[in-house]
């Protein structure tokens, strides 16, 4: 999932797949500012958290400026 992320270890890949899939129902049933306060809860990074944002909504389909602006705007980042 995170493949293309140049320098990123298989562990470090490995756990933000997992917080990919760990953010999923949290998105369906609490929506997109509880996933931002579960990533700031485990310790991600704002980049992180965008990555994994971007991921969450779809890579392919989820402008890099959108995920900025979704974890820019976060209660959880204030």
């Amino acid at each position: 999932m995170f493949d293309y992320v140049v320098g990123l270890s298989p562990e470090q890949a490995a756990r933000w797949t997992a917080l990919v899939e760990e953010s999923r129902p949290v998105l369906q049933s609490d929506g997109m500012e509880a996933v931002q306060t579960l990533l700031a809860e485990r310790g991600m990074s704002i980049i992180q958290a965008i990555a994994i944002t971007r991921a969450l909504l779809g890579h392919a389909e989820t402008p890099l400026r959108v995920a900025i602006d979704i974890v820019a705007t976060s209660k959880a980042r204030q």
